[in-house]
């Protein structure tokens, strides 16, 4: 007997010591990711990683004012972009446990102007209403009125004046729609009878212990809120904020003002007391939040697919969920507004947190919310410290600086160099694009002919290109573009619109 005892309280040390390394090791490697994020300045920010609840990991990094020099802290507070939508969620989830609604419920029903009578609640919730978002909604408007700012309160107004159908039969098609849940807010106010930040405040800030989280644009700013920078353009390299750029004022000042989808400002602290109050059943039943958690479905019976952070995922009803049999289930949202990104992750299974908040847009966002989710669920995983340049930024930046010949002489020196360079069909059309945005003809068309020469299986490439050679002035080469871009996608409906009115002058 006394052996057994002996052999069992051995073997509880040893598990125990292993769980004291594993958590060592995995701390180490975090420490070694965020370390080598910080001394490249590509991550600027605060980053929380929690297990039960509890923290593991704890950094801020960077500026949250740059001109000041003022840095980030724990109390930074951040703009949380769409993850603001899992809160959204959860207000319409607690009127339908307190009765004052069902998912099922036309929206019509409450709002009698609404233009689309057979959009349901759920089809809001799950992004498969079809409806048009703010984009489409409210550039015409202002293009003609550039000083125009709108809230809520103008989404059906302008839903009504545009009279534009459905893009599809409400809840036969997943498509990401802001204006979702932007109705799903102007929803709470009119069941609950308070503004939607109150609600937020009263109902779920409160009861989940997030004191420093508020709704904008209702609150003046606080000390502790960062400002968002942007890069001006990149092939310049350099910061500007957000309340200075013209290329996202229609964002940053006119739709500045909707609630619901966007807006929430939150510390990485008050994200974590959000979870815990999920967790724990403070805010919703554990049935509730089971349908919040899972997949949504067509009306065909299908799930929902979604393009998540790590790939295909299905959309649940506030939430991007990813089940995998050897990582669990995962939940999660990220967000992004100008000058900001977020990620929320919560691992179900294993009651793990991940929570990133980033002010300047920095290009290695995303590789951070990768490499901590791989530390956590790949055993023995070590993260990539070796940084590549990209390929194409060095080429665009002495494309612009000094001219076509330098900048392909300075390509074809570096392309084989792919230990220390990475090569991004993506960003070359992204950097071509924004090249010719900002009217720098000629390296825009050097840019974007390039992409198609070394990308030719790509449509997209010759779309872009087409772009360029039409502000050109070049229409019969456009024309040739914009027809192998369509022959090579037939879904390509945006080329075939521009190929047609090319076609008829």
């Amino acid at each position: 007997m006394k052996r057994i005892k002996y052999q069992s309280v051995l073997l509880c040390l040893l598990v125990m010591c292993g769980l004291n390394l594993s958590a060592q090791m995995v701390g180490q490697q975090l420490d070694s990711l965020f370390n080598e994020l910080d001394r490249q300045h590509i991550l600027n920010g605060n980053v929380l990683i929690a297990e039960k609840g509890k923290i593991i990991f704890l950094r801020s990094l960077g500026y949250a004012d740059l001109e000041q020099q003022k840095q980030n802290t724990d109390h930074s507070r951040f703009q949380i972009g769409s993850v603001s939508k899992t809160f959204t969620a959860v207000a319409i989830f607690q009127l339908e446990e307190h009765g004052k609604l069902k998912l099922e419920d036309h929206l019509v029903s409450y709002f009698p102007d609404f233009p689309y009578p057979d959009v349901t609640i759920y089809e809001l919730l799950a992004h498969t209403s079809g409806i048009p978002d703010k984009e489409e909604l409210f550039f015409p408007i202002i293009e003609r009125d550039p000083d125009c700012v709108f809230t809520n309160k103008d989404i059906i107004p302008a839903m009504k004046a545009l009279n534009k159908p459905v893009a599809f039969t409400p809840g036969s098609q997943w498509r990401y729609c802001n204006m979702d849940y932007a109705l799903l807010a102007l929803l709470v106010e009119k069941i609950s009878r308070i503004s939607f930040g109150d609600y937020l405040k009263q109902h779920i800030f409160s009861p989940a212990g997030m004191e420093y989280s508020y709704l904008l644009p209702s609150m003046k700013m606080s000390p502790e809120e960062v400002k968002g920078y942007l890069i001006r353009a990149h092939y310049l390299g350099d910061m500007e904020p957000i309340d200075r750029s013209k290329k996202v004022h229609p964002w940053s000042y006119n739709m500045r003002g909707f609630v619901g989808c966007t807006n929430i400002v939150s510390t990485t602290h008050d994200l974590l007391n959000f979870d815990v109050a999920l967790t724990q059943n403070k805010l919703l039943k554990a049935t509730t939040l089971s349908k919040m958690q899972n997949p949504s479905k067509l009306s065909n019976g299908r799930t929902t697919v979604a393009d998540g952070e790590f790939g295909k995922a299905a959309y649940g009803l506030g939430w991007f969920v990813q089940e995998d049999s050897s990582k669990g289930k995962i939940v999660m949202h990220t967000g992004r507004e100008p000058g900001f990104f977020s990620f929320f992750l919560r691992d179900l299974s294993h009651q793990r947190t991940i929570i990133i908040l980033d002010n300047m847009e920095s290009s290695g966002f995303g590789r951070a919310c990768k490499e901590s989710f791989n530390i956590f669920s790949r055993t023995n995983y070590f993260p990539e410290m070796k940084h590549k340049e990209s390929l194409f930024l060095a080429y665009a930046k002495k494309l612009h600086s000094e001219g076509p010949d330098e900048a392909i002489t300075l390509f074809n020196v570096l392309k084989s160099d792919t230990a220390h360079y990475f090569a991004d069909e993506r960003e070359l059309n992204e950097l071509g694009l924004e090249l010719l945005n900002d009217r720098h003809y000629n390296s825009a068309l050097e840019a974007l002919k390039l992409c198609t020469i070394l990308f030719p299986e790509s449509w997209n490439t010759y779309d872009s290109y087409g772009k360029a050679l039409l502000q050109n002035g070049k229409k019969p080469e456009a024309i040739l573009m914009y027809n192998k871009s369509v022959e090579m996608n037939p879904q390509n409906e945006s080329g075939k619109k521009i190929l047609k009115q090319l076609l008829l002058k």
